[in-house]
């Protein structure tokens, strides 16, 4: 049958193909992340940085997106169009210290080409980092030519509120009717006692203490009628437009009581420390 049999030529394989074919299982590849990291258990790769201090320097790499030859040519030429103020700090703030420079030097200097191929990449960028000249000096220079003026205006607006709210509490008229009403009153209540009761003066510091002094039924404070008693008696336009806050601006007063005489001379002093 079979030699006598001539087999036909299939005119169209298209439809027969759809049909009866079957899909070939493709062999599935390895992403080439897994690919680079069989490569490198190949070979032993050599760290010299401490495991925490590694990684860190490894995340400032992977936050960077410049090469080595454009952070130095920036640097030298102060271009913070390329590496701008937090960059800088970060890369000053990472630099190589003393003792782990002279393990990568080391290394460098007594390793073959081959090995020096092997190094971490964290271990070699701070290696190029510190061939940058006097990268520590230069870094240093930019980073406080660029905070200065920002400290300056900082101490600046400290010391201008205080300023202005020492000469206000000191020329306002106003300011003294109102320190002489709670003296007439406090000496008022003390009537009774020689001593406190005629007073020429008074410690400021009791001056939180007023709104503690209640009337008999407790509606108002101590506070509370000498703003009455002042509206009543000493502002002539109280309840106009021409009336005038008696006091400085609650702001201004409140800027003011945050500033600490403390941190503002140590302020000074990092300035012209720095400078």
């Amino acid at each position: 049958l079979w030699e006598s049999l001539e087999e036909p030529d299939i005119l169209d394989t298209t439809e027969f193909e759809y049909l009866f074919s079957k899909d070939t299982t493709q062999e599935k590849r390895k992403p080439l992340s897994e690919t680079y990291e069989k490569k490198t258990k190949a070979k032993k790769i050599i760290k010299l940085l401490d495991g925490k201090r590694s990684q860190t320097v490894g995340i400032l790499i992977s936050s960077l997106h410049l090469e080595m030859k454009d952070i130095q040519q920036a640097i030298l030429c102060v271009d913070d169009s390329v590496v701008d103020l937090e960059t800088l700090e970060a890369l000053y703030e990472n630099r190589a210290q003393k003792d782990e420079l002279e393990k990568i030097k080391q290394y460098y200097q007594t390793s073959k080409e081959e090995e020096l191929k092997l190094l971490d990449k964290p271990e070699q960028f701070l290696y190029e980092l510190s061939q940058i000249p006097n990268f520590t000096e230069r870094a240093q220079c930019i980073i406080f030519q660029s905070v200065f003026s920002e400290g300056i205006t900082s101490v600046r607006r400290k010391v201008d509120i205080i300023t202005r709210v020492s000469k206000a509490l000191l020329n306002m008229t106003s300011v003294k009717e109102i320190l002489g009403l709670i003296l007439a009153f406090g000496n008022y209540m003390n009537g009774g006692n020689r001593t406190r009761g005629q007073a020429d003066g008074f410690g400021l510091e009791i001056l939180p203490k007023l709104k503690d002094v209640k009337s008999r039924d407790n509606g108002i404070n101590l506070v509370d009628y000498v703003v009455i008693y002042y509206l009543r008696h000493c502002d002539k336009e109280a309840g106009t437009d021409k009336s005038i806050f008696p006091l400085p601006e609650p702001q201004d007063f409140f800027q003011a009581s945050q500033v600490k005489f403390e941190d503002l001379i140590k302020d000074l002093r990092k300035l012209k420390r720095d400078l």
